[in-house]
C-alpha cells in the first residue's frame, strides 16, 4: 500500500496513492525504482537549501515491500515510525505510527478487502482504539485505482479524487471533489517521460490554471533518480522552485 509521505516526492514517484489491489506489486515496483533496493532517504528543499516539510526514509525488505518509514524534523532527528504487516499474499495488513522518541503510539490503520466490489477499506483508530475516519479505495477490473474517498467517524463524506489513465497506464489527470454533495474542486494533469517518470504537472482550481511545474532528473548506476529539479512556470517567466534529493542505499 503506497502511501507517499512528501506532496511532491508523492507526484514524482507514482501521483498519489496507488493500493494493492489484487495482483499486490511490490512498493519498489509501485516507486518505479530498479535494482536490489534497500532504503531511500527523500529530502525536499528550496533553492536556497531549506528544508520542506518532513524528510523521510523509506526500509524496503528483500521482496521490495516497506517494513517501516521513518520521519525526520528538519534537522534530521526521527520523529515518527511507520511500521507495516502484511498477510502471506503480501497483502497490508495495518499500518502503526508511533511517535519518537518514546515509541508512542499515534495511531493505527487496518485495511479491509472486498474482491468483490473492487475496494479497500481504510480505518484510521487513535490512541483510545476509537474510529477517526475511513478512506474507501475503489479499482476497476485491470485493478487500477478510480476513486479514494474519505469519510468521518460518522459516514459523511469528506473528500474524493477520481483518476484518468493514459494509454500507457499512467495517472494523466485527477480530479478534487469536497463534501457529500461531492463538489468540484479542481484537479492536476500529468505528463510523463519515456520511462513512466512524471516531467510535466498542472494543477487547477475549478477551471483556471493555478500552477505548472516541470521536473528534470540525474540518475544513478542502476538507472534510479536521485536528483529532482522542479521548476514552476508561467507563460511569462520560469524559475527553479525546489529541489529533491534521494539518497538510495542497496542490497549486496
Amino acid at each position: 500500500m503506497n502511501r507517499k509521505l512528501l506532496f511532491f516526492a508523492t507526484l514524482l514517484l507514482l501521483v498519489g496513492f496507488t493500493a494493492r489491489a489484487q495482483q499486490f506489486p511490490a512498493d519498489k515496483q509501485e516507486d518505479r525504482l530498479k535494482g536490489p533496493v534497500k532504503t531511500v532517504l527523500t529530502t525536499v528543499r528550496t533553492p536556497q537549501g531549506r528544508v520542506v516539510g518532513q524528510p523521510v526514509r523509506n526500509y524496503f525488505n528483500r521482496s521490495g515491500y516497506y517494513s517501516h518509514n521513518i520521519y525526520y524534523d528538519t534537522i534530521g532527528n526521527p520523529v515518527i515510525i511507520v511500521s507495516y504487516t502484511y498477510d502471506k499474499k503480501n497483502r497490508l495488513l495495518s499500518d502503526t505510527r508511533t511517535h519518537e522518541p518514546y515509541s508512542e503510539l499515534l495511531s493505527q490503520t487496518k485495511y479491509i478487502y472486498d474482491k468483490k466490489k473492487r475496494t479497500i477499506t481504510a480505518e484510521m483508530f487513535g490512541i483510545a482504539d476509537s474510529l477517526e475516519d475511513r478512506t474507501v479505495y475503489q479499482f476497476d477490473k485491470n485493478n487500477r485505482l478510480l476513486k479514494t474517498t474519505d469519510y468521518d467517524v460518522d459516514s459523511v463524506e469528506l473528500a474524493s479524487i477520481t483518476y484518468k489513465y493514459n494509454d500507457f497506464g499512467y495517472v494523466n489527470y485527477t480530479t478534487y471533489t469536497e463534501g457529500k454533495d461531492a463538489i468540484y474542486k479542481g484537479g492536476d494533469k500529468f505528463r510523463y517521460d519515456t520511462d513512466g517518470i512524471m516531467c510535466e504537472r498542472c494543477s487547477y482550481y475549478l477551471t483556471t490554471l493555478r500552477q505548472a511545474f516541470l521536473y528534470t532528473y540525474y540518475y544513478d548506476e542502476h538507472g534510479n533518480w536521485t536528483q529532482a529539479y522542479v521548476y514552476h512556470v508561467s507563460p511569462s517567466e520560469g524559475y527553479l522552485y525546489q529541489i529533491i534529493t534521494r539518497e538510495i542505499t542497496y542490497y549486496e
